[in-house]
């Protein structure tokens, strides 16, 4: 497994979170990301994290991904995907809801440290300068989708999640270049 960096730190709030928190708030995208992650176990991270290089006009390929899958995957299993099971089982155990706001908001505090390590990891990653962002935001979502589909024998998309990450970059200069 590749080495981790660390997050907490300045870099948390960099291009690539902005562009998740404003491309997660387009109508459509958390429900469709969310589907995603139940019926997959898709890192809506890394799903995000595929949109955003695609506007940025960086084409992955299946390496990557899984290169961009292995520098999260320790902190994603060990810190992330617990604080989300003990949030939805709160949900069924107390009706005390300033507890579950509590662990909602250190669950998304782990989505940005995550989203943090992503944004380090890439510059390391090989990818492919694409002449066309639409095509590479298409190309990295449906890839990783994919790979994640792969046994499902079931066809998904992200539809809503590629044409809000291309709605929202169209103005010159895109805003949320790292």
């Amino acid at each position: 497994m590749a080495e981790q960096t660390k997050g907490g730190g300045p870099g948390d709030d960099n291009a690539f979170w902005r562009f998740s928190l404003d491309v997660y708030a387009q109508p459509g995208v958390a429900d469709e990301c969310l589907a995603l992650q139940d019926a997959l176990d898709v890192d809506v991270n890394i799903l995000l994290f595929c949109a955003w290089l695609g506007t940025r006009a960086i084409a992955l390929g299946a390496e990557d991904i899984m290169a961009a899958e292995d520098a999260v995957a320790r902190w994603r299993d060990n810190v992330v995907k617990p604080l989300r099971r003990a949030r939805r089982q709160t949900k069924a155990l107390t009706r005390d809801e300033a507890f579950r706001t509590s662990i909602k908001d250190v669950e998304l505090r782990a989505e940005q440290i995550e989203q943090a390590m992503l944004f380090a990891a890439a510059s390391a990653l090989g990818g492919s300068a694409a002449a066309d962002r639409a095509d590479a935001v298409a190309r990295n979502v449906r890839g990783y989708i994919a790979l994640k589909s792969a046994a499902a024998g079931k066809a998904f998309s992200a539809e809503r999640l590629i044409g809000a990450s291309l709605s929202l970059t169209s103005s010159a200069p895109n805003p949320y270049r790292g």
